[in-house]
């Protein structure tokens, strides 16, 4: 039997009054594309905030190969191979694309003080990010300045940077946000290229075309909880999830 990469086991987080992740429970498996679906509100950062470290759980546990990560910080987190993006994509604007990589690569080199005083600009360095660059197809902008590139490789570069940290799980936050229908045709296709190359990845995603087309699952989040899960053909005829999108049936509202 296949075993879990990463599973949450009741997690909940509360802000105040507000509980924003209730109880949601999940396993994505290796080599697998998962989505996380949801209205907005849902609780889907949230979560992912919850596995990365940003936030602590106010209950429940996570799993990243059966070893218990709540709790961990964030850089800590990283350390164990779990990489992410977030919705707004903010690079280093004054560093050129290949900096950025190696900024991301220090994740190999804080908690060793030999190593940090180390070179951050050796061949081995830079050999290195650009092997990532030339994944996510940025190399011939390596040396353009991060501020100055269209908001695609702008995407792009924020995968980049994850996939440095990300050796084993990605979690991919809202990467079609904001993109050309040509855009998001060349962006499925690396998320795919990634996949193949033997990471796993978690998506949060309102672009149902591309949710339905990229992942095998989908677990559907609704005020925090878990409504759904299942493969996509099961998912949109999902009643619960069609109300949660589009309100229930009957229901007329006054302009």
């Amino acid at each position: 039997m296949i075993q879990p990469l990463l599973s949450t086991k009741g997690v909940s987080k509360c802000f105040g009054g507000l509980k924003a992740v209730d109880g949601v429970d999940f396993d994505v498996f290796p080599g697998e594309i998962l989505g996380i679906l949801g209205p907005n509100g849902a609780g889907k950062t949230v979560l992912f905030n919850l596995i990365s470290g940003i936030y602590q759980p106010t209950a429940g546990k996570v799993y990243f190969h059966n070893d218990r990560i709540d709790g961990l910080p964030p850089h800590l987190v990283a350390r164990k191979g779990i990489g992410r993006t977030f919705q707004i994509v903010r690079p280093f604007a004054t560093l050129t694309v290949l900096q950025n990589l190696l900024v991301a690569r220090g994740i190999t080199r804080y908690g060793h003080l030999s190593k940090v005083w180390g070179s951050w600009g050796s061949q081995s360095e830079i050999k290195a990010a650009m092997e990532v660059l030339e994944k996510v197809g940025l190399t011939e902008l390596a040396h353009r300045k991060a501020g100055l590139l269209p908001l695609g490789n702008l995407r792009r570069l924020e995968i980049a940077r994850a996939l440095v940290v990300g050796h084993t799980l990605l979690l991919l936050d809202e990467s079609f946000s904001g993109l050309r229908h040509e855009e998001i045709l060349h962006l499925e296709a690396l998320i795919q290229k990634i996949r193949g190359d033997g990471r796993t990845v978690i998506l949060i995603e309102h672009n149902m075309r591309v949710a339905m087309g990229l992942c095998e699952r989908i677990v559907v989040l609704d005020h925090g909880q878990k409504i759904a899960e299942g493969p996509p053909s099961i998912i949109q005829q999902n009643e619960q999830v069609i109300e949660a999108y589009l309100g229930r049936k009957g229901i007329t509202y006054a302009a």
